[in-house]
């Protein structure tokens, strides 16, 4: 490509892993420098062959010098091969500027929503070229013509759309995708939605439901004075006031309660008994006197 001046530098568009040449016109039996930046790349003497000389070797294996030093060559481009290069022939220098872009792989199409609302359905279908260093990438739309990589259509229109095309374009390389049935992959993308939104509704239930026992919980043991979790712990019985002393009782009948003769009285029919109980002491408990 041909030189311009500093304001108004010649663009130059390279693919990535591609080549680029520049050229100047300038016929001058002088040396002419090449520059990328402020870095310099190589010298070389105006005649043929032209015997070149490298600032550095990592400029050897990709850059070449022909027509006498007057066009420099770039190939196996890279992404950081994009900048500002120059030429400087008798005081004059010209100057390029280069981008570098990866061609666009086949793009694709997604459903990405639909919205179904008084009887009628909308889809939002989305067309996008994966990648990086692509570059301004823009879209079009066959059926209806239509620019950018969103595309809203109603369902009544899905006759209409088969077989839909989306076409992608970067400053290199242009790729298109068909889509033979639009609206059997926006039925696909609206059951999974479905069957998401169940889960996430039974997830929600699950939470509530939890949160809704755990206060029931709290409720019922501030109720019972924070006893509820508490096992009661039963209390070792006391030997020594086991020990100490007994309970004794009896049922007492007429037939048992003496008279002065030491003789038993017979009971009277149907004689009421009676219950004699006592607390008593173990004998050597007993204090003397």
């Amino acid at each position: 490509l041909s030189p311009a001046s500093a304001s108004d530098p010649t663009e130059v568009i390279g693919v990535l892993g591609g080549s680029v040449t520049f050229r100047t016109h300038n016929a001058d039996g002088n040396p002419a420098f090449w520059y990328f930046g402020n870095e310099a790349i190589v010298t070389v003497a105006f005649e043929d062959p032209p015997r070149p000389l490298f600032s550095e070797k990592k400029f050897k294996t990709r850059f070449a010098l022909s027509e006498r030093g007057r066009e420099l060559r770039i190939s196996q481009l890279r992404m950081e091969d994009a900048g500002t290069y120059s030429v400087k022939i008798d005081e004059k220098r010209s100057y390029f500027t280069l981008q570098v872009f990866g061609e666009l792989a086949e793009p694709t199409v997604t459903c990405e929503a639909q919205n179904c609302s008084d009887g009628s359905c909308s889809s939002s279908l989305r067309c996008s070229a994966p990648g990086a260093g692509l570059g301004n990438v823009s879209y079009t739309w066959d059926r209806p013509r239509a620019e950018g990589s969103l595309l809203l259509v109603n369902k009544s229109s899905w006759g209409n759309l088969e077989p839909l095309t989306c076409t992608a374009r970067n400053p290199v390389s242009s790729r298109n995708v068909t889509v033979s049935t639009p609206g059997v992959l926006c039925a696909g993308a609206l059951s999974s939605s479905r069957v998401g939104l169940r889960g996430g509704l039974f997830v929600l239930a699950g939470i509530l439901f939890a949160a809704l026992l755990l206060i029931f919980l709290v409720v019922l043991w501030k109720s019972r004075g924070g006893m509820i979790f508490r096992l009661s712990e039963s209390k070792p019985a006391d030997t020594g006031t086991m020990n100490e002393c007994a309970t004794v009782y009896a049922e007492v009948g007429p037939s048992q309660q003496r008279v002065p003769d030491g003789t038993k009285a017979k009971p009277a029919e149907g004689g009421p008994s009676s219950t004699i109980y006592s607390l008593v002491k173990r004998p050597e408990q007993v204090s003397p006197g």
